[in-house]
């Protein structure tokens, strides 16, 4: 199972961008970004390097797990506590 197009559509939903909008931020086409999210294409992987450093991810966690809110906004758990 990819974790790819739901962890793009969970980072654009959570930063408030529309497909279009986060399309624009890694010279994509809006139809490519819903592609991504339905999961009948995955990026290539300079497009998924960009995101993941835009967004100052980890390369392997939006590969390979399903993001957290927290991660996604990169809050520290014991600044919570």
């Amino acid at each position: 199972m990819s974790y790819i197009g739901k962890n793009i559509r969970k980072i654009r939903m959570s930063k408030k961008l529309t497909q279009t909008e986060f399309a624009e931020l890694f010279d994509l086409k809006r139809t490519a970004v819903g592609s991504y999210e339905e999961g009948r294409a995955e990026p290539k992987i300079d497009t998924l390097i960009k995101i993941s450093d835009y967004f100052k991810l980890s390369l392997d966690s939006l590969l390979r797990k399903e993001l957290s809110i927290n991660e996604i906004f990169r809050f520290r758990e014991d600044l919570l506590q």
